[in-house]
């Protein structure tokens, strides 16, 4: 059953990748495509071509980068293929469509079973968060300086 964790979709559409900012931004979950919404598999023609476009779209079209973040896997049942997504929750949130970039036509959020805009408030918040969590201003815990002389 859909919720806050699980999205069905028939088939991969243009509005995939929002699906996915708005797992990335929220606690992650599941996307299962070539399923009904009320989660009848239907199936996928050609099942491995489709998972590589799917990984190819949410490498390329959303940003911060989300590699390791999620796993495209072709399942089988009673003959059908289908695919199933998982979506970690991200840490560089808000994740957002590179299109639209930081703004509510590239934020999502997942609100009950819908993926919902984020507010400008909600955006700036996050992001705010996020500078503090970048790989440049962490600290090393090792401060001891060596040459290399």
């Amino acid at each position: 059953m859909e919720g806050l964790t699980v999205e069905y979709k028939r088939e991969l559409s243009d509005d995939f990748e929002k699906e996915v900012v708005a797992f990335l931004n929220s606690l992650g979950g599941e996307l299962f495509i070539g399923v009904n919404d009320d989660g009848v598999i239907k199936g996928v023609q050609d099942p491995d071509r489709l998972s590589l476009a799917i990984i190819d779209r949410i490498k390329n079209n959303i940003l911060p980068a989300t590699l390791g973040l999620f796993n495209v896997e072709v399942k089988q049942d009673d003959g059908n293929s289908y695919i199933r997504i998982i979506i970690a929750q991200g840490l560089e949130k808000p994740y957002y469509l590179k299109k639209y970039g930081m703004s509510v036509k590239g934020c999502y959020t997942r609100i009950g079973s819908q993926s919902s805009p984020m507010t400008h408030k909600l955006i700036a918040e996050l992001s705010s968060h996020r500078v503090a969590h970048t790989l440049t201003n962490v600290v090393s815990p090792n401060q001891t300086s060596h040459s290399l002389s």
